[in-house]
């Protein structure tokens, strides 16, 4: 069966469409529906009722948010948890009235935003009197509503039928499919909700609902005041880290077990929202799961446990009876740790409760809560999105009182110490570092710098340019007697030279890597394995099928090659990169000299060839890229084994490259304390303020066949330079020979590659297994890497994911965010468990095995590793924006990218 990337790649990337419906009715079920045209429109007037307490300074007055809370129903409570490891440990549970409440300060009360930020379903039910307003036939049900009241499809007042009642339902059941807004009957007063919690906690939507109580048309042409007052249906939880802790461990996943997660709601009839009630009769129960967490309870005290940085995710659950129901809060650590609690007494309607996990011992009467800025900062705002500290005590009967709290500390450098001196200069102000407390949050913004953006496409080009010329015309700048820094060494020879500046140039007429350090290196191009294996190439081939058997091309069998007279740019993806090119004699050994100039030197690739007449006998790969482009990285897998990449990709040409002087988001930790001790010990909090990097990033890598040394355009063919000879579609043509003699040619899927090029070990010469491992790479004369660098093991990209598995939550640094990894052009990998550095992965894209056709540029990234996972297919890392497969393989035919190690 033929395997695609796309099978992959482009779920991530797929655009939504818009699609319109119509429905013929009569005049008949018009005139049923609307008044006369001049009538009235129907529209509300929509209200939030707990963001007009919380103006009100309501907010602290029990019962201002949800009517009917007695004090048992926001007591707070210690409930005992049991670990797998017998941890010390408890959940300390408090509640507050309001969902997730933030405080108004005085200048913005008259600018309420309220949470009814989209659209709502309406229904509407009338009557000639206000004690004949009939439930059945509806007036309408479930009109599609704007959040400012106004309904999509107008409906207009009959002065013959004045009196009316309506319902809303928030949000929209068009935007939340597992809400059903249920027909009413002539015995119902008030229409129903099926609704149905996503088990997937980043997936849940709030629940709110409103009825305006009875209406009345009274002057026909006169909108009458229709007020819709929206309360909170749901209750939000929240689990929090404790203060105390005395073991540090990093939570994953949080989950709340048999709970109940779909159920019947009722709505009120009145105004005043009395008499609405779910119905949990019948209810089913369920899982609701955080996951893909990484907090750490040793370095985020008192933080709510709502996501990464930046998520802010609540869980939004049905109201219910817990006692002796078994439903049980879970916590689960990378470490396989495992917490869990039953839960006691009543989630109620309109209320947040936090469970705090503590020690057993703890001091529970002090709560102090942060919430992050929703998003982080992006790099030209100048402004962040508002952060909350809610800080208060709650006594043993469950009065609340606000606890004040001020900002002590900042820490930019991540190493954990705070002070207000280490404020970085790019956060310019907060504009709340104190605040009075209480349950409703406190809220302020953090007042940023604007990052200049710098073109670092015209910095390279230029670095390029203005670089010491080498070489000259009568002593030509030898590249295999020098490192990328331009240290002398002894020769090392390669498929791959990196070329950082003008001047005249030589390379020898070498077979990849057959000479190191001087002397030859036979164990390149003949194997060591155990004879006998059929997908063994003992012996590495040259163009004609011979077996190398000397380093020099001219020198091996007998001479056979000798006599090479011509030389040619194959393809280039930049104007006039090579130019002079001649064969060379030095000292019985022969070398190709060319001339790269000033005037033309940039970013970019190109592959030039040696020539025996018309034939080509070998190639190699230019590539025109400044001396740290062969820095080393180290990155550590999965596995724990230590790889040290390449700081670029092989053939990387950036062709679009702005951005920030940082590229990685930066932070700063503002530490936040009470004013009053607990039992001698003020409580702590951090939040984080976040900035990202911006910029626009943009460019290709050379491609690769598995086991070929040829490197092929990353471009597309119209953007290579003239009289280049690129063929994306050779047919099914492929052998050791073909690939030798057309470096130019990219062949096709079919027979002749398993016929012809199933080898185990065409860049790895002692291999003789498939699959994924750490086995050591021995490099061959086929390896398109430069001089010390060779193709990595199976295993090596394994850390690029938390598991080391494909699927695995990604191991990145910011660029699950898809305006990031646009900048970045692919994904910034942490190249350890620490965390404190990153390894950038061009989204390259990829030549197709059936036709040669780029794909994929700036979406998804494909990487070959030395080791073939079948006799067809190769080892190779894919990710997209969403997901990373470590370890993937492939039709050997596709060209991907190749990502160097040091030898």
């Amino acid at each position: 069966m033929k395997k695609d990337i796309f099978h992959y790649a482009l779920s991530a990337f797929v655009v939504g469409g818009m699609a319109l419906s119509f429905a013929s009715c009569s005049d008949n079920d018009l005139a049923a529906n609307q008044g006369g045209s001049n009538d009235a429109l129907v529209r509300f007037s929509v209200n939030d009722v707990q963001s007009e307490a919380i103006a009100r300074g309501a907010a602290m007055t029990r019962g201002a948010i949800t009517p009917g809370l007695g004090n048992n129903d926001l007591a707070g409570q210690k409930l005992a948890a049991h670990s797998n490891r017998n941890l010390n440990v408890c959940f300390i549970e408090t509640a507050v009235e309001g969902v997730n409440p933030v405080k108004a300060d005085a200048h913005t009360r008259a600018e309420i935003e309220t949470t009814i930020s989209g659209d709502f379903s309406s229904t509407g039910i009338r009557g000639v009197a206000a004690t004949s307003i009939l439930t059945t036939p509806e007036w309408f049900k479930a009109a599609k509503t704007k959040s400012n009241g106004e309904l999509y499809t107008p409906i207009r007042w009959s002065i013959f039928q004045p009196w009316a009642r309506f319902y809303a339902v928030y949000p929209s059941k068009d935007s939340y499919s597992k809400l059903t807004i249920n027909d009413m009957t002539s015995a119902d007063n008030a229409p129903s909700v099926d609704f149905t919690v996503e088990p997937n906690v980043r997936d849940q939507k709030d629940f709110m609902t409103a009825c305006t109580g009875n209406v009345n048309y009274a002057k026909q042409f006169e909108q009458p005041t229709t007020s819709l007052d929206f309360r909170h249906a749901l209750t939000a939880i929240r689990f929090a880290v404790g203060q105390n802790l005395s073991w540090s461990k990093v939570i994953d996943k949080v989950e709340i077990r048999n709970a109940i997660m779909k159920s019947k709601y009722k709505l009120s009839s009145e105004f005043s929202g009395t008499g609405a009630a779910w119905d949990n009769t019948g209810a089913t129960r369920g899982t609701a799961t955080l996951s893909g967490l990484s907090v750490s309870t040793s370095q985020n005290p008192n933080a709510t446990i709502m996501g990464n940085t930046g998520d802010n995710f609540t869980f939004y659950m049905i109201p219910q009876e817990l006692t002796g129901n078994g439903v049980v809060a879970y916590v689960h650590f990378t470490d396989n740790t495992e917490i869990t609690a039953t839960l006691k007494g009543e989630w109620k309607a309109g209320t947040t409760r936090t469970l705090k996990l503590s020690e057993t011992n703890s001091n529970w009467s002090y709560v102090l809560t942060p919430t992050d800025p929703s998003r982080a900062a992006k790099y030209d705002e100048t402004t962040s999105q508002p952060y909350g500290i809610t800080s208060y005590r709650t006594a043993p009967d469950g009065t609340t009182q606000a606890v004040a709290w001020k900002v002590v500390g900042y820490d930019a450098n991540g190493d954990g110490t705070f002070s207000m001196a280490e404020k970085p200069a790019w956060l310019t102000s907060l504009s709340k570092t104190e605040g009075d407390g209480g349950t409703a949050a406190d809220q302020g913004t953090a007042t940023l710098k604007k990052a200049d953006l710098i073109d670092f496409f015209k910095q390279r080009n230029d670095g390029l340019k203005h670089a010491t010329v080498l070489g000259s015309s009568s002593a030509p700048y030898d590249l295999s007697l020098h490192d990328h820094n331009g240290n002398t060494t002894l020769r090392n020879t390669a498929n791959s030279y990196l070329i950082s500046a003008p001047g005249h140039y030589r390379i020898p007429l070498v077979y990849g890597n057959a000479i190191e350090n001087g002397v030859t290196n036979d164990k390149s191009y003949i194997s060591h394995a155990p004879t006998g294996n059929s997908k063994v190439l003992y012996n590495f081939k040259d163009h004609a099928g011979h077996n190398i058997d000397n380093p020099w091309i001219e020198k091996t069998n007998g001479g056979a090659n000798a006599s090479v007279d011509g030389a040619e740019v194959v393809w280039a993806d930049a104007a006039n990169l090579v130019s002079s090119l001649s064969i060379a004699h030095d000292g019985g050994d022969t070398f190709l000299d060319f001339e790269v100039k000033e005037s033309d030197i940039q970013s970019g690739n190109a592959v030039v060839a040696v020539k025996k007449g018309s034939t080509i006998v070998w190639s190699w790969h230019l590539w025109f890229a400044p001396k740290d482009a062969l820095d080393k990285i180290p990155v550590t897998n999965h596995q724990g084994v230590v790889y040290n990449f390449t700081k670029e990709t092989l053939g990387w040409k950036p062709t679009q490259w702005t951005g920030t002087t940082y590229t990685s988001a930066r932070t700063v930790k503002v530490k936040v304390e009470q004013t009053v001790a607990n039992n001698g010990t003020k409580a702590y909090t951090v939040i984080n303020i976040i900035q990202n990097p911006g910029g626009v990033k943009k460019g290709a890598t050379t491609l690769y066949q598995f086991g070929r040394k040829d490197a092929f355009p990353g471009v597309a063919s119209s953007a290579l330079a003239t009289n280049s000879h690129f063929t994306e579609n050779a047919g099914d043509n492929m052998s050791i020979m073909n690939g030798i003699l057309n470096p130019g040619k990219f062949y096709t899927y079919g027979s002749n590659w398993s016929s012809n090029y199933s080898y185990y070990n065409l860049w790895s010469a002692d291999n003789t297994t498939t699959g994924f491992n750490d086995n050591f790479v021995v490099k061959t004369v086929y390896d398109p890497c430069p001089a010390g660098f060779k193709m990595p093991a199976s295993n090596a990209f394994t850390g690029f994911t938390t598991t080391g598995q494909d699927g695995g939550a990604t191991n990145v640094d910011g660029t699950r965010d898809w305006q990031t990894y646009q900048s970045n052009f692919g994904h910034n990998f942490w190249t350890n468990s620490s965390k404190t550095a990153a390894i950038n992965f061009p989204a390259s894209g990829y030549l197709h095995y059936s036709n040669g056709s780029l794909n994929g540029v700036g979406d998804s990234g494909c990487y070959w590793s030395a080791v073939p996972k079948y006799s067809s297919d190769g080892c190779y890392l894919f990710f997209n924006l969403s997901y990373v497969k470590t370890l993937n393989e492939n039709y050997r035919t596709y060209g991907f990218a190749a990502r160097p190690v040091s030898e």
